[in-house]
């Protein structure tokens, strides 16, 4: 049986719109417990799992990363690489495709420097602190990653990433702008949208 794993799957929207749409049955995996009672009672199989250790059946086909790789933080932006990157690679051998769907941040300033700048801010205890207080002036400053750290990437990363892992960007679909308030402005943020991306491994 096809199986379609979702990393990142919450109470299960995505999923069960997923399940409905290709008569697949659906599979979630996420931390939360909380989420899991909510998925199994709209008929979604759930289970408690690490998006770095995810425990691979076999049989999957298609893997789905719905707004989770930039909450995958390390103690350096190198090591944040390599963690959203393992989170990816893992499934290389096993599933015929990936899909994923991720906050884009464009810049100002080299294109992706807001989002290392939002990591450096998010990631550190005394700029988070710094962020706080700032957040209490501005409220659209808030952030619930103040000293966890979270780490958006622009358009041309996210691709980058997919790439060195061996995958190719076969398909994207590029998302409605959203709102950044002048505040954020201040963060060099040209836009943030949400894009997709449909990634098939290579040499397979």
């Amino acid at each position: 049986m096809d199986i379609t794993s979702i990393g990142g799957g919450g109470c299960g929207f995505f999923a069960k719109a997923l399940q409905n749409r290709i008569h697949q049955k659906v599979k979630i995996l996420d931390s939360d417990n909380q989420s899991f009672d909510f998925c199994r009672q709209e008929g979604i199989e759930a289970t408690c799992g690490d998006a770095l250790k995810p425990s691979v059946v076999g049989d999957e086909k298609l893997v789905c990363f719905n707004l989770m790789l930039h909450h995958l933080v390390g103690k350096s932006d190198h090591e944040t690489y390599k963690m959203q990157g393992h989170a990816l690679v893992v499934w290389h051998s096993t599933v015929h495709a990936v899909f994923v769907n991720e906050y884009i941040y464009e810049s100002y300033v080299f294109n992706n420097f807001s989002g290392w700048l939002i990591y450096q801010i998010t990631s550190n205890s005394l700029l988070s602190g710094l962020g706080r207080l700032v957040a209490k002036l501005s409220p659209s400053l808030k952030a619930n990653t103040f000293g966890v750290g979270v780490r958006f990437r622009s358009h041309k990363e996210w691709c980058k990433l997919f790439e060195s892992l061996g995958f190719k960007v076969v398909g994207t679909k590029t998302g409605e702008e959203e709102f950044v308030s002048l505040p954020r402005r201040l963060l060099l943020i040209k836009n943030c949208r949400r894009d997709s991306f449909l990634l098939k491994p290579i040499d397979r």
